[in-house]
């Protein structure tokens, strides 16, 4: 009985592990990604393709460059935090997809340029490149936790 009550307790610990594991991380709403940044007083730019033709037109002729199809990215935010040289301190892009598997395809396809986008920046303390679900998103490590 000992032994068991062991085992579940190991078994309830990883379970809450990864609930709060999954809990920490970039979000999929690009409105709660804004409001976070602008909390942290960033400037932020953000085009949501949702229920506005324009937006939505602007983020489709982006497609055929990235690898997708049109109405596959349905948001993009920039933000960016403080200057010295003329580079932010701190920014952060991120581009949100309709599903994890549209931005896997994104991710896969685009391999070389994102590879070449790390390249460019590898003097940029703390530059991350990196997917979470639905999201592809680059930036600073304090932007990026600043968005989550």
């Amino acid at each position: 009985m000992n032994r068991f009550i062991k085992v579940a307790a190991l078994v309830l610990i990883a379970a809450f592990g990864l609930f709060a594991f999954a809990a920490c991380g970039l979000s999929n709403n690009p409105k709660k990604s804004k409001e976070a940044l602008e909390e942290k007083q960033y400037t932020v730019e953000i085009i949501i393709g949702d229920n506005d033709p324009d937006a939505q037109a602007e983020l489709d002729s982006m497609s055929d460059e990235m690898s997708i199809t049109a109405g596959d990215l349905v948001a993009m935010l920039a933000a960016y935090k403080g200057e010295s040289d003329d580079m932010p301190q701190d920014f952060i892009y991120i581009y949100y997809f309709k599903d994890g598997n549209v931005a896997e395809k994104f991710w896969n396809a685009n391999g070389q340029q994102l590879d070449e986008l790390k390249q460019e920046y590898k003097t940029v303390e703390g530059f991350k490149v990196d997917r979470a679900g639905s999201v592809v998103y680059f930036g600073t490590e304090q932007a990026i936790r600043d968005a989550m």
